[in-house]
């Protein structure tokens, strides 16, 4: 029983980025390649860099809605077929809501901020009738998060910042399984938890009177307590071995370190730069607990997917250009050192290396009002899957063989709006 729960239990994935992580969907971050880091000008930097909040002033509100496409497509190296197999499309539509106030107290500047975002998650939906489908049919999997941020201006030069976080994942998947006597049954596995955390950032300006700054930004990471109903639908002779019960999921979502820089080498050109680190490393495995016993020990029954992640580096630039007073135009592009194992890769989880490149435009309808639009597309390169010789052993039966080839794109659309009493009370002054 428990070497075949391991093979239908295997975590629901997708990688729209580094692991599961999504790019921030917030227009012009995601058209600047995500590298704002050091140039937060909105609400936005409740997520990115709550120290840029106490450089605003007055109330900001953003909202952005992305569209994330993903797949792969498996071509088999050994004798498994048909081949190739993609794939089918389905897009995923992540939401970010961010709205701040900021002012002076002392002659030193502050914000407050909260919002909601989706900084990880995706899907995949292979056909039911692949040669992977007794790895892997279809997952859903999306990773909230909602935040509580502050800004503080120590001196003009120097910003601090941080705040709360708290991450809610939800889990779907299915996966058809081979049975003694050459029937097959279907699992479905449904679960959702969340865990608290905590951001810390900084700003910096050396020179007052030069345009360049240097921040940085922390999230440490969490471990989501997930738990749901897995469903056997099996016939009736396997009913009593295979009963339906609740299993629980500790769900790792990894510590993320941002670094940055921002230039105006002249007035209407800003040119960015990021190093992001995520320490993937913690995603060593999965391990699902039920509610049955497992004979073989006599403890509730315990199955681990092993993932062996390394840690992943994100190399990041941006650049815009205010081609008029209403209009910014806006490009980026980064470069993703994925900790994927090949040894352990399972296609629930299509990752690899990435270049990505993405475009946008920033459109000042009125004087307090931003409307904004991107689009951000990723090459993976292509993994080969070989799995290692403890492939036949139980503590690696979640690894796939084949060759699989990648795509990842999304588009946003955003708005931000501005309210500042004191620019208000200036103007009537």
């Amino acid at each position: 029983m428990r070497k075949l729960l391991l093979a239908l239990l295997l975590v629901p994935a997708v990688a729209s980025a580094g692991g599961y992580s999504i790019p921030n969907v917030v227009p012009r971050d995601l058209a600047m390649g995500d590298s704002l880091v050091a140039d937060q000008t909105t609400s936005g930097a409740v997520y990115r860099n709550p120290a840029a909040l106490s450089r605003l002033s007055g109330l900001d509100l953003t909202l952005a809605l992305g569209i994330v496409g993903n797949g792969s497509t498996w071509t088999t190296t050994t004798d498994l077929y048909p081949s190739p197999v993609s794939q089918d499309f389905k897009a995923a539509t992540p939401v970010a809501f961010y709205l701040s106030w900021s002012g002076k107290i002392s002659g030193h500047g502050y914000g407050v901020g909260v919002g909601v975002g989706v900084p990880g998650g995706g899907n995949v939906f292979w056909p039911s009738d692949w040669a992977g489908r007794h790895a892997i049919i279809s997952v859903d999997r999306k990773v909230f998060a909602g935040y509580i941020s502050l800004g503080v201006e120590i001196i003009p030069q120097v910003r601090v910042g941080g705040g709360f976080i708290y991450y809610y994942g939800t889990e779907k998947l299915t996966v058809d399984k081979a049975l003694p006597g050459g029937s097959d049954g279907l699992v479905t596995l449904a679960d959702s938890g969340g865990a608290p955390s905590w951001d810390a950032a900084i700003e910096i300006q050396p020179f007052l009177d030069i345009p360049l700054r240097i921040a940085a930004d922390y999230k440490q990471q969490a471990f989501m307590k997930l738990k749901g109903p897995a469903n056997f639908a099996f016939p009736a002779a396997f009913g009593a071995t295979y009963p339906n019960q609740d299993f629980t999921h500790t769900l790792p979502y990894p510590s993320t370190f941002n670094v940055g820089v921002a230039w105006r080498p002249i007035p209407v050109v800003d040119i960015t730069a990021a190093y992001t680190a995520e320490h993937y490393s913690v995603y060593q495995s999965d391990t699902f607990v039920g509610q049955t016993i497992d004979p073989s020990t006599g403890q509730p029954l315990n199955l681990s997917v092993w993932r062996n992640y390394g840690n992943a580096s994100i190399y990041r630039v941006g650049v815009a250009w205010q081609v008029l007073p209403v209009l910014e135009v806006r490009g980026g592009a980064l470069y993703d050192q994925s900790g994927v194992n090949p040894a352990y890769f399972n296609p629930s989880l299509p990752d690899a290396k990435a270049f990505a490149a993405s475009v946008g435009l920033g459109w000042d309808v009125m004087k307090n009002l931003n409307l904004s639009a991107s689009f951000f597309n990723a090459w993976f390169e292509t993994l080969n899957s070989v799995p290692a010789a403890s492939t036949a052993t139980l503590d690696n039966a979640s690894s796939f063989p084949g060759s699989f080839r990648n795509w990842a794109w999304i588009a946003s659309v955003g708005l931000n709006w501005k309210w500042d009493p004191q620019a208000t009370q200036a103007k009537a002054n």
